[in-house]
């Protein structure tokens, strides 16, 4: 790459085109040898967009020759600069970087916040944990998502008890992040709060709900939803007959039965996929009743094709095997 062409990708990070900033990103990353001093530089005497391109790119470059111009950005007048000087520094060496890091935690603005709170999760030790804690009480929710997601991920399952109780944040987005990470990590504690975030006003935070206590498993959750399938709410009986279809639960036959005459169409549909599921025959006389059903189940389909095709699947699992002669 010669210097002409060097010239234009450095103006280009300078640009108000936010794609010619990528490309330029992308175009000075690949030639570091003969670049490295003008990137360096740029980060400490360019306009903003190039200093926070400067930043991002010595950050994918990993040199820590870049070290201490990168702790001075963290310090940098302009907001995207802090943040891609954070990021960069959790790449180069969080550890090193950690008083950095933890100054950042307490940067005004929350984009700086939460990139520390993400890269403060790999440094182990107790003034990095204590932030990290912080962050959940934060006034920014994009902070308490970071601060969620960092401390599941540097501390496993005993972050679990905090993370509970973020379900209840007024942001859906942090609320279905927790549910999501207490479902991974099987926190049998929340499954009473998993069960009422079926009715969360959000549809994804009431989806990651029913995933969630599917990966719990536990019986005592099926005798929890059982009654949730006669709600006067149709999207709490649907949910939950598909949670008890994905449990397996083999108590919940003759309620999902009942539920192959509710009013609504898609809990119909959901309780005859349910019963497929579960594999009982005693579900085989109702399900093939409801063959003749054409009414749609949303996306599932016909009705009358659900319950066929649960049908069919009960036969073929339940089916006995036979030996062929002279085996």
């Amino acid at each position: 790459m010669n210097s002409e062409s060097t010239r234009k990708l450095i103006e280009d990070l300078g640009s108000g085109d936010t794609l010619a900033r990528y490309r330029a990103v992308d175009a000075l990353c690949a030639r570091r040898a003969e670049n490295f001093d003008d990137v360096l530089n740029l980060l400490a005497r360019g306009n903003p967009h190039q200093r926070a391109g400067a930043a991002e790119i010595l950050g994918r470059w990993r040199d820590l020759r870049a070290f201490d111009q990168l702790v001075v950005g963290t310090a940098d007048a302009d907001v995207s600069v802090r943040a891609r000087c954070v990021e960069a520094l959790g790449a180069l060496d969080a550890r090193r970087a950690q008083s950095s890091l933890l100054h950042a935690a307490q940067d005004a603005h929350p984009e700086v916040r939460a990139w520390a709170v993400d890269v403060l999760a790999r440094v182990p030790s107790a003034a990095a944990r204590h932030i990290l804690r912080a962050a959940f009480s934060d006034r920014d929710s994009n902070v308490r998502w970071h601060a969620v997601e960092a401390l599941a991920r540097s501390t496993g399952k005993r972050a679990a008890p905090q993370i509970a109780s973020m379900l209840q944040d007024p942001d859906t987005g942090v609320r279905a992040l927790a549910v999501e990470i207490l479902g991974r990590l099987k926190f049998r504690a929340a499954q009473n709060d998993l069960l009422v975030l079926l009715r969360d006003p959000d549809h994804q935070v009431r989806w990651r709900a029913a995933d969630a206590l599917i990966a719990l498993g536990s019986t005592r959750v099926a005798a929890q939803l059982i009654p949730q399938l006669q709600d006067t709410d149709v999207g709490v009986r649907w949910r939950a007959a598909y949670t008890l279809g994905r449990l397996r639960a083999r108590q919940a036959i003759k309620p999902l039965i009942a539920a192959l005459d509710d009013k609504d169409a898609h809990v119909r549909g959901r309780a005859a996929e349910a019963l497929g599921l579960i594999g009982s025959r005693s579900a085989l006389h109702a399900l093939r009743e409801r063959a003749n059903d054409n009414n749609l189940a949303g996306h599932l389909g016909a009705i009358g094709e659900i319950a066929q095709a649960a049908a069919d699947e009960i036969v073929r699992a339940t089916r006995p095997h036979t030996r062929k002669k002279g085996s």
